[in-house]
């Protein structure tokens, strides 16, 4: 037991814990709060030092104060630090006391030993921040004489302030200078200026401003020109239109004049042609030349005429044709008919073809008479057209013949032979009438009739011939010999048309 009880040594021991703490707190803020000045008032000198040296002499008398004050205030600073140290330590002193007692007491305060070590570990823990806040505090000493050298090398620095004042004086005195130049260029460049006024108001122009108010225009050489200029082009304007109407004047006359003199040297030339072509289609015409040129035109005309009916002839032809085949196909398509589609007898068919073939002979004798007729036309057409070419021929060459005979000499006397003999020929194809290959026109060219009467014909020939000696004799062999042939062959349909009734028969 110890000469304190458990309960008061504790409370004392907290008490004077949290008293020690309180100072430690309160002298920590002051600490830190001086600090914070302190660097406020080093930023503060430093940027006043980082002024132009050159601005004034009262800023760097101002720097310089406020830069020992600075100073002494760091002094004081310091030995409060050093106050604060020391009640520290007193501090210390005095928990080291109380730790002993607490120590010796321990022996019979076997229960609060427990809460006296926490209580010494957190002494040592206040202790180790006392040493951190005492290198905090020397660290901060150290850096106020790092900042108070800064001041004196910045107070060495202002001592320089003369010179540089004087070497200001001297760059006033140049800027002086400077400036008295500068004004005597402005008064020359204001003379200037007046001067380009005036001139400008001389050339455009100027305002003047009356008692009444009203602003008038005194007009310059520039308005001058555009008067001048306006009245010259009008003028101008005026000439060309004048210029431009008596040109259309002198155009009109002279185009109408010009169109006069053409139109009658038009009349002229063509009147002039007219009797010229008259004149010569007379002497062509008296030319010996000039009859075979109108009969060779002639023929080309018939030429090309017969060269129309042909094709016309033609076209009939291959029409008929086709008519023909399509009225043979009748009683092939009939046939195939009835024994495709009504199974009709082939025998009976056949029987009743040959009926079929004369019922249509009145349309197949028509298509043949238009074949017939169009083959005769067609084979005349072509015949006249190589008698009309060779005909036109002829008359050209006639031409051609007679100038070579005029350029035989004179006295040859082969030449008015040759004109004779070719004016003779000339006379004999022409005499030619090609009319004449057009025959039996008045007999119709009908092939039933043609046939008519060339069985006539024949039939005659063959009772002339039987009078001569021996013919009639060959003539009758022939008829029998006919008739047996066609015995012969009806024997033969007959026998085929039993056997086909027999195979009839037998089928049913």
């Amino acid at each position: 037991m110890g000469i304190f009880s458990k309960t008061a040594d504790h409370s004392d021991l907290e008490n004077h814990k949290s008293e020690v703490r309180r100072s430690l707190d309160s002298e920590t803020n002051n600490l830190d709060s001086f600090k914070a000045q302190v660097l406020d008032q080093l930023k503060i000198l430093q940027e006043n030092i980082d002024l132009k040296v050159t601005d004034s002499e009262e800023v760097a008398s101002t720097a310089a104060n406020n830069a020992v004050n600075s100073e002494k205030r760091i002094m004081d600073t310091e030995s409060k630090v050093r106050d604060a140290i020391e009640k520290l330590e007193s501090y210390r002193d005095e928990a080291s006391k109380e730790l002993l007692k607490i120590k010796t007491e321990r022996e019979g305060a076997e229960e609060a030993h427990k809460s006296i070590k926490l209580v010494f570990e957190e002494n040592q823990a206040l202790q180790s921040q006392i040493i951190d806040a005492k290198d905090a505090v020397e660290n901060a000493v150290t850096e106020a004489s790092k900042n108070v050298d800064k001041v004196k090398l910045l107070l060495s620095e202002n001592q320089k302030l003369p010179e540089s004042v004087a070497g200001i004086n001297e760059l006033l005195e140049s800027t002086r200078t400077l400036s008295d130049n500068m004004q005597n260029l402005l008064d020359h460049s204001l003379k200037k200026k007046s001067e380009i006024d005036d001139l400008y108001n001389k050339i455009y122009g100027y305002e003047v401003k009356g008692s009444d108010g009203d602003v008038s225009h005194i007009d310059g050489l520039r308005d001058e020109l555009q008067r001048s200029y306006e009245a010259i082009s009008k003028n101008t304007t005026e000439l060309d239109t004048k210029i431009q109407n008596l040109t259309g004047t002198i155009t009109d006359k002279h185009r109408s004049e010009l169109e006069g003199q053409l139109s009658a040297f038009e009349t002229l030339v063509n009147d002039s042609k007219s009797r010229i072509s008259a004149i010569n289609d007379q002497l062509t015409g008296l030319l010996p030349g000039a009859m075979a040129e109108g009969l060779s035109a002639a023929y080309e005309k018939k030429k090309d005429d017969e060269i129309k009916s042909l094709a016309k002839f033609e076209n009939n032809f291959q029409t008929a044709i086709i008519g023909m085949v399509f009225v043979s196909l009748i009683p092939f398509c009939v046939d195939i008919y009835l024994l495709a589609w009504k199974g009709a007898n082939l025998v009976q068919v056949i029987k009743d073809t040959p009926s079929l073939i004369v019922a249509i002979l009145p349309l197949y004798f028509p298509v043949l008479w238009l074949a017939f007729s169009t083959n005769k036309k067609s084979n005349l057409s072509k015949r006249l057209i190589e008698e009309y070419t060779h005909k036109a021929v002829l008359g050209k060459t006639f031409s051609g013949l007679s100038n070579q005979i005029e350029t035989l000499p004179r006295e040859s006397a082969i030449k008015e032979e040759l004109r004779t003999r070719l004016l003779f020929n000339l006379l004999q194809v022409s005499s030619e009438n090609p009319g004449k290959l057009i025959t039996n026109y008045n007999k119709s060219d009908h092939p039933l009739m043609e046939a008519l009467e060339n069985s006539a014909k024949l039939s005659d020939s063959v009772d002339a011939l039987a009078k001569l000696p021996g013919f009639s004799t060959i003539a009758k062999k022939l008829a029998t010999r006919t008739e047996d042939i066609l015995k012969e062959e009806t024997k033969k349909v007959e026998a085929g048309l039993a056997v086909q009734e027999a195979l009839e028969g037998t089928t049913k």
